[in-house]
């Protein structure tokens, strides 16, 4: 783990394939998750907009957007949005080959 930026104690980046699927944040007894989400993903997003909660959608609309993506944080207090969040990894994951 690495001390994570701003206002987080603890950054734990997952890479998968040599990319960077997700990045984790933790400080006291807060979690943040945060996703990245290239041009072509964010297309796939738009794609699956309406299988994920407003919830979710609001907060990707509300991220920034950099030269190398749109930035989403995501701040879960439960596991109600779970679901919502393993389509958005999927958006950034090749399946496994068979």
């Amino acid at each position: 783990m690495e001390h994570g930026r701003q206002k987080w104690t603890y950054e734990y980046k997952y890479r998968r394939g040599g990319k960077t699927l997700c990045c984790l944040y933790a400080k006291g007894s807060c979690l943040g998750f945060m996703v990245i989400l290239g041009k072509d993903e964010r297309a796939k997003f738009e794609e699956i907009r309406s299988a994920l909660s407003p919830a979710v959608c609001r907060k990707y609309d509300e991220a920034d957007t950099y030269h190398d993506g749109k930035w989403v944080m995501f701040e879960p207090a439960d596991s109600t949005e779970f679901d919502d969040y393993m389509k958005i990894l999927s958006i950034k994951r090749k399946p496994n080959r068979k």
